[in-house]
């Protein structure tokens, strides 16, 4: 992880509107991601925002975001098809860590983030 996604993390973390846990748990799944991706403020400061945000809207209840648009998500899984179930293994990991999973919507949204972070950003396996 790079220094500048470091320290949007550590924006995030002193904003009185983020609920405790959120950015540590953001934090712990970068880190998961690491060794196969090359995780930097470029390629997964979006996945970074939108999940921290997501799992805000979750432990608020606020109410669902519009869903993303079909071709274009369509597009990323059809190249990217483990993204579906690597977006659903976080959300099994925020119900169990933060009380709440994602919804459908957001773990669409999670999947769009993360075949986009396979698809630019995978680490050389040599």
């Amino acid at each position: 992880m790079d220094d500048t996604l470091r320290q949007r993390l550590a924006l995030y973390e002193a904003m009185d509107d983020t609920p405790d846990g959120v950015v540590d748990f953001v934090r712990e799944e970068l880190e998961r991601l690491e060794p196969q991706f090359d995780v930097t403020e470029e390629s997964a400061g979006a996945l970074t925002a939108h999940l921290i945000a997501a799992l805000g809207r979750m432990i608020r209840r606020d109410p669902d975001i519009d869903p993303p648009g079909d071709t274009v998500y369509r597009e990323v899984v059809t190249h990217f098809p483990s993204a579906v179930a690597d977006a659903a293994a976080v959300s099994t990991r925020a119900e169990e860590r933060l009380g709440v999973p994602l919804s459908s919507i957001e773990q669409q949204y999670l999947s769009l983030h993360l075949g986009t972070l396979a698809l630019t950003s995978t680490k050389e396996q040599s």
